[in-house]
């Protein structure tokens, strides 16, 4: 951490610096006139010492640095890339990555509410695959927060990770089948896509909220290569984006029990 704040320094105004050392690190200000200088000798390739500092460290994080490119470039380590690691002792030069490895396969965790348990609408989130004839958004510059959250149910296994960090839907169903709360009392809403927050406002307000709800599991696979579908596009035609199969139940119909207010199987 004080190496990071370190370089930081160099961003603070000169002003805030005590007036002791301002004397060395802030040129003098003269007022009034500027007296005439005595000429002196030009003076050629003269490197000032900060040069050589800067020229020092840049050459530090080159040879620092030899270990990162070598992991980069997989050259070592049986060409397999380590993340988040450093390669000395004062971690001056480390490696980074968010993700090391991508999935080869796309699961979904699909969303679903029913008043009989025998017809079922599935919600739609603003970005994430849902619908398969909904065109794939585009998203920046940040995520938005219940894609990114419920993306982590694509990991296998499923199940583990709902138990383990994503949780919150379970809190999330709740909410969805709660009947007595005013629309300001959900600002949820605005978190899913603007059709399923339009469904579930009507719902609301006719006093009809859904009586069931559940989760299941899929597996997304482009329809066609994006060049094709861009021709299909172009020509006026349907376009599904994306072919998907039933991989499994992720939690099973639920209702809201009436006395606490709390999830539990649907009977």
């Amino acid at each position: 951490n004080h190496l990071t704040i370190i370089p930081a320094l160099a961003c603070l105004d000169d002003v805030c610096w005590p007036k002791a050392l301002q004397r060395y690190a802030v040129p003098s200000r003269t007022t009034g006139a500027i007296e005439a200088q005595p000429k002196t000798r030009k003076r050629y390739f003269v490197v000032p010492p900060r040069s050589f500092v800067d020229m020092a460290l840049v050459f530090l994080i080159l040879f620092l640095s030899q270990p990162v490119v070598t992991n980069l470039l997989q050259w070592d380590n049986n060409g397999r890339q380590v993340m988040n690691a450093s390669f000395d002792a004062f971690r001056l030069v480390n490696t980074y990555g968010a993700f090391g490895s991508v999935g080869e396969a796309r699961y979904e965790a699909i969303v679903s509410i029913s008043n009989n348990q025998e017809q079922w609408k599935e919600l739609e989130f603003p970005c994430k695959p849902g619908n398969v004839k909904r065109r794939p958004c585009f998203c920046a510059p940040y995520h938005y927060r219940l894609d990114w959250n419920i993306w982590f149910l694509g990991f296998k296994p499923h199940k583990a990770y709902l138990q383990q960090r994503e949780t919150w839907l379970y809190t999330l169903i709740q909410k969805i089948m709660i009947p007595d709360s005013s629309h300001d009392e959900r600002p949820w809403l605005s978190l899913l896509d603007p059709s399923t927050a339009e469904v579930l406002s009507t719902a609301y307000s006719s006093n009809s909220p859904p009586k069931y709800a559940k989760v299941d599991m899929y597996k997304y696979v482009m329809a066609a290569p994006l060049w094709d579908i861009i021709l299909d596009l172009v020509n006026g035609k349907n376009i599904v984006w994306w072919n998907r199969t039933y991989e499994e139940n992720l939690i099973p119909s639920v209702e809201l029990d009436p006395t606490t207010k709390t999830l539990r199987i649907a009977q």
